[in-house]
Formats: C-alpha cells, sequence, structure tokens
C-alpha cells in the first residue's frame, strides 16, 4: 500500500502525459462517452420528471364515498369511517359534512345551485379516501362501495389509472435504456482505450522487460480512463444545466396545468451533473480495467 502511494503521483503524471502523447484517440474515447451521457442526460430529465408528475397525480388522486341518505348519526359516520379505515390501502379517510358537498358542487357547477343552502340541501355526507399506491385505486373503490351505509363511490376513473400506468411504463423503460446506455458506453471506451494500449505495446512490454507488475501498468491506464470519463461528462453536464433552464423558463415550470410541474432547476441539474460525472468516471475506469486486464493475462 505504502509503495502504491508513493508511485501514486507517478501515476497520474503518467496518465495525463499519455492523454496529450495520443490525443487523438483521447478526443475519440471522451466524445464517445459525450454522447452518450448526452442521450443518459436527457432520459434521466425525462425519468426526473415523469417521477414528479406521478407523484403529483397520485397526491391528488382520491375516492368520493357518498353516504346513503339515511345515515345521519355521528355514531354511525364514525363506525363508516372506521370500517374504510380499516381496507388494506387505504391512506387516509376524511369526512365531508353535506354543507361541505353542497359548497363544492356550487363551486364546480355554478351558483345557481347556491339556493339549496340551508335546510333545502338534498345532499348527505360523504368521505374523500386517500390511497397509499394509485396501482390500487379501483380494487379499494370496488371494497368501499361494498361497505354496508356507502350508496356510491367513485374516482377518477380507468383514464387516470392508464395514465399512472403508462407513466411507470416509460419510467420503466427509461431505466432499462440507461443501462443499456452505460453498457454501450462501457463497450465504446473499452475499444477506444484498447486502442490506446495496443499502439503503446512496445511501451507496455518494456515495462514489462524490466519487472513491472500487471498491477503497475494497469493503473496508469485506469487513471487515463477515468480522467477521459471525466472529460466526456463535463459537455453533458453544460448542456443539462443550460438547455433544461432554457426550456424551465420557456414552459413556465410546469406543462399544461399545475398538475404538472417540473423539476425546479436547482438543485435537479446539479444531482444530475452529478450523476453524469460519476458515470464518466467509472465506465472510464472500468473500460479501462477490462481492456488492460484482456490485454495483460498472460503467464509469466
Amino acid at each position: 500500500m505504502i509503495s502504491f502511494l508513493k508511485a501514486f503521483p507517478r501515476h497520474v503524471k503518467t496518465a495525463f502525459l499519455s492523454i496529450f502523447r495520443h490525443l487523438a484517440m483521447s478526443l475519440s474515447a471522451a466524445s464517445a462517452v459525450t454522447i452518450t451521457l448526452v442521450l443518459l442526460a436527457v432520459f434521466l430529465v425525462l425519468a426526473g420528471n415523469i417521477s414528479l408528475f406521478t407523484s403529483s397525480i397520485e397526491e391528488d388522486l382520491s375516492i368520493h364515498a357518498v353516504l346513503s341518505t339515511d345515515i345521519k348519526e355521528e355514531a354511525d359516520i364514525q363506525f363508516i369511517e372506521k370500517e374504510i379505515q380499516s381496507i388494506d390501502g387505504v391512506k387516509q379517510v376524511r369526512y365531508s359534512t353535506p354543507e361541505e358537498e353542497l359548497e363544492l358542487y356550487i363551486e364546480e357547477q355554478g351558483e345557481e345551485f347556491a339556493m339549496f343552502r340551508g335546510e333545502e340541501n338534498p345532499l348527505t355526507g360523504a368521505f374523500f379516501i386517500t390511497v397509499k399506491k394509485a396501482d390500487q385505486i379501483a380494487s379499494i373503490t370496488k371494497q368501499v362501495q361494498q361497505v354496508a351505509g356507502i350508496r356510491q363511490a367513485v374516482y377518477g376513473g380507468t383514464s387516470v389509472s392508464d395514465m399512472i400506468n403508462m407513466l411507470n411504463t416509460v419510467r420503466f423503460g427509461g431505466m432499462i435504456f440507461i443501462v443499456l446506455l452505460a453498457l454501450l458506453a462501457l463497450f465504446l471506451i473499452s475499444n477506444s482505450i484498447k486502442m490506446t494500449i495496443y499502439a503503446r505495446n512496445r511501451e507496455i512490454s518494456i515495462m514489462r522487460n524490466v519487472g513491472a507488475t500487471n498491477g503497475y501498468i494497469k493503473v496508469p491506464f485506469m487513471l487515463e480512463g477515468m480522467i477521459i470519463g471525466f472529460i466526456g461528462s463535463l459537455i453533458p453536464c453544460l448542456i443539462t444545466y443550460f438547455g433544461y433552464r432554457y426550456l424551465f423558463d420557456v414552459m413556465g415550470g410546469q406543462i399544461f396545468s399545475n398538475m404538472f410541474s417540473l423539476q425546479p432547476v436547482m438543485p435537479f441539474t446539479l444531482e444530475i451533473c452529478a450523476i453524469l460525472i460519476v458515470a464518466g468516471m467509472l465506465v472510464g475506469l472500468f473500460g479501462s480495467f477490462f481492456s488492460t486486464t484482456k490485454y495483460l493475462h498472460w503467464k509469466r
């Protein structure tokens, strides 16, 4: 370990010198990382905002359970509330009085229904029920409908569930695509480093002849790969920050309505840039490691 630490500054110097000596190949490898990370950044932006959209929909999504006309006693209302609360998957139950129901109806349908305020109110009380997981809302609605004293239980309908399922599918597909992009970047930089190694086989042979171990030979290449990965991540970071900030300003921070708010520029872009830099350096590290290991695999 001590000998490694002593030699580490020399390895870093060797890595930087190698990048400048083989600038064309280094830029080729960095370009491969840049292109891949730009695509990765796009999907990270999409995935982050889809997660926010889905969360917003799930928070606003609720079941509206209307009480039967004969349910008026406080004890009966509390009993039904406990029955609903005991259903697996229910997050919260909130009682809405007949007066509150009428005010909501007037707000939605117009002031012409204000005449029903007071004793003329024909509406009954109801419950607003939020669920823990949006994909359970249909089954929970059916269970609420079967509770004694509930006249009707409705929610946003299949269109809302379908939209949530679609967003989750896109998010899952994006994750798979991100993994494929990482593998592609690993392959591209591995090939680029491999070409660099082949171009420097004479140098490697000399190092072997003077007794250098495989580990000693690998370290500069691995550092070189990390540096190339870091350089390749800088342009995607700049594109992510300035591009997303421009999009956020143009869209006014939302798409269509407040329900579809965009992720704030900061710290969202900062988090993505951190991921891109780490991903670029890891891809460079492992790409170099696999290439050098394969090339140096031999028996003394």
